[in-house]
């Protein structure tokens, strides 16, 4: 297999998304109880959907479903 014909197809944006919005969903306990102290444990469930949107949204984007990106 061909790695650098597999890693030149992939998409920055996809990866990103993807990556960020894992670490959202997996860290968002501690994220929200960082960011916004008192607060922080309201918050932790939409930081988490948040994530979860972000992150299947990488990922589509990686599976070319928008072709173009």
């Amino acid at each position: 297999m061909d790695w650098e014909k597999v890693l030149s197809r992939l998409s920055v944006p996809g990866i990103t998304l993807l990556l960020v919005g894992a670490v959202l969903c997996a860290q968002a306990t501690r994220l929200c109880r960082f960011v916004l102290r008192d607060r922080g444990e309201r918050a932790v469930l939409p930081v988490k959907i948040v994530g979860l949107v972000m992150a299947l949204l990488g990922a589509m984007i990686l599976l070319d479903v928008f072709p173009g990106l």
